[in-house]
């Protein structure tokens, strides 16, 4: 059975915070392959949908993964629209794939996944694995944690340098930030 790292989020924009997390969390616990799933819309967002369409996020998704060995998409989240909850994404791909999931969260994540819808029977169906600088640290649950290389960047804060034209080239894949000033994508 393969063992496939589930990593959801906005990816608005995708950066290398996220592409070492789940590669470190991937390598680190023997996973075959790391599945990111951009959502269509976080319910935890519900005022601030995504800056980009769908379209333009999951472009950049592809653009910034193109090469990346063991990563792979899935749209079933932006095909599904509306809300998305992890614990229905993960019962599909159950149904989908002869596959074991684990969750990969950022420390920041995990703080909140009890908050999340089902949470109990998510943790169950997908147990997380959480990226941290310090693996004795107080994160709430009992989730399995990781040492890994903390790349402190956010989107909101990769939005603001695009948007004040200053340089994001140590922040984003090189294809995906073409991609974005080409397109004058976040300069609005």
């Amino acid at each position: 059975m393969k063992k496939v790292g589930f990593f959801g989020g906005s990816f608005d924009p995708i950066h290398f915070g996220h592409i070492n997390l789940a590669l470190e969390l991937l390598e680190k616990r023997h996973l075959d392959e790391a599945l990111f799933c951009p959502a269509f819309c976080s319910p935890f967002k519900g005022d601030h949908p995504p800056s980009l369409s769908k379209l333009e996020r999951l472009e950049l998704l592809k653009l910034a993964l193109e090469g990346v060995p063991h990563a792979r998409i899935s749209t079933l989240e932006l095909d599904r629209e509306g809300p998305s909850y992890t614990v229905d994404t993960i019962r599909e791909l159950l149904k989908l794939e002869k596959s074991s999931f684990r969750l990969l969260l950022s420390e920041e994540a995990a703080e909140r996944i009890m908050e999340w819808r089902e949470a109990q029977e998510l943790v169950r169906l997908a147990p997380p694995l959480v990226g941290v600088r310090d693996p004795s640290s107080s994160s709430k649950g009992p989730f399995e944690r990781v040492r890994t290389r903390v790349f402190e960047v956010s989107s909101t804060e990769i939005r603001e340098r695009l948007k004040r034209g200053l340089y994001c080239g140590h922040l984003i894949p090189p294809k995906a930030l073409d991609y974005i000033l080409q397109n004058g994508l976040y300069s609005r």
